[in-house]
């Protein structure tokens, strides 16, 4: 699962949506169109991911929480028939 969750996807692409964002005001004009089509498309791909990870965490979740644990008094997991 990692540190961030599965969120990995989100995190980069919510930093590089964040970036170009800022560069869309120090960029000249000349790259104005350029980033009119970049930052809403990569906010938009940071969104989707978001959603799509959500989503796969919600679907496992309910698989994961009908499994039972079993221990043995000696604190041994009893293993899987």
């Amino acid at each position: 699962m990692g540190y961030l969750g599965n969120n990995l996807a989100t995190v980069v692409c919510g930093t590089f949506a964040s970036v170009l964002t800022g560069w869309w005001f120090v960029m000249p004009d000349l790259f104005n169109f350029i980033f009119m089509m970049a930052v809403p498309i990569m906010w938009f791909i940071t969104f989707m991911c978001w959603m799509v990870q959500k989503a796969q965490d919600y679907t496992h979740k309910s698989s994961v929480r009908n499994v039972k644990k079993m221990y043995t008094p000696e604190g041994k997991k009893v293993p899987d028939n």
